[in-house]
């Protein structure tokens, strides 16, 4: 058997290390993205953002001149298209949404 000792200073300051990490990460999420962020998220061009998604139905939000998404909306988005391919029908540029699905 085991005689494990613990240093309550240690365990917290081990405990407040991983807390501030964590808070460091959830700090850098951003609640929308640019065109440029979601071209770079999901590594496609921004015609096909505009062609194949906003056309299908994904939710923006424009300010001015420039377009936001929500980062929850796009995952959300493209779980929902991606669910309704096939493995010989999955291809993102030929992707039209049925119109009874809009």
């Amino acid at each position: 058997m085991f005689n494990v000792q613990i240093d309550e200073k240690t365990v917290n300051e081990m405990l407040e290390k991983a807390i501030n990490e964590r808070v460091e990460e959830l700090a850098k999420l951003k609640y929308f993205m640019s065109y440029k962020e979601l071209a770079d998220y999901l590594n496609i061009s921004k015609p096909i953002i505009e062609d194949r998604l906003i056309k299908n139905g994904l939710k923006y939000y424009k300010v001015g001149s420039k377009y936001l998404f929500k980062k929850e909306e796009v995952d959300q988005f493209l779980d929902d298209m991606t669910a309704s391919m096939t493995a010989t029908n999955n291809d993102l540029k030929f992707f039209t949404k049925l119109q009874g699905n809009i």
